[in-house]
């Protein structure tokens, strides 16, 4: 009786891992990736397919309702900052920039002026890789 409660146990935990991890977080902060950052995790673009779009939309605010900022491809990565439904905020540098440091004072990227690009991009197509 003791064992088969335990197996049952395992699978509900199990269960409840796997479905947390499967969604992104929601309107939470990453972190901090140095003095004055909140933006810890490093994330990259992947899955676009070379029939499709080929790109990954950078969006001024979290939706597809937002204008259209700037256009990422597969590889690229970006500090991953904020996150609401299926949107994330992000950073990165500039394509062939000497300094991939972007540090941000909240993580509300919405009125970031620093020297990296920002925006926000759909979950879907990033994979946290760090942080």
């Amino acid at each position: 009786m003791k064992e088969a409660m335990r197996l049952c146990l395992g699978a509900a935990w199990l269960s409840l891992a796997v479905s947390v991890a499967a969604e992104p977080p929601s309107s939470t902060p990453v972190g901090d990736i140095g003095a004055g950052s909140h933006c810890e995790s490093i994330g990259e673009v992947r899955g676009l397919k070379a029939g499709g779009a080929g790109f990954l939309a950078v969006r001024a605010g979290p939706g597809s309702e937002h204008a259209l900022v700037d256009k990422l491809g597969n590889g690229r990565r970006v500090y991953l900052c904020r996150g609401e439904g299926r949107w994330v905020s992000v950073l990165y540098p500039d394509k062939g920039a000497k300094d991939m440091r972007c540090v941000a004072e909240s993580a509300d990227v919405r009125g970031y002026r620093g020297p990296c690009k920002s925006g926000w991009v759909h979950w879907t197509w990033v994979e946290i890789i760090a942080g």
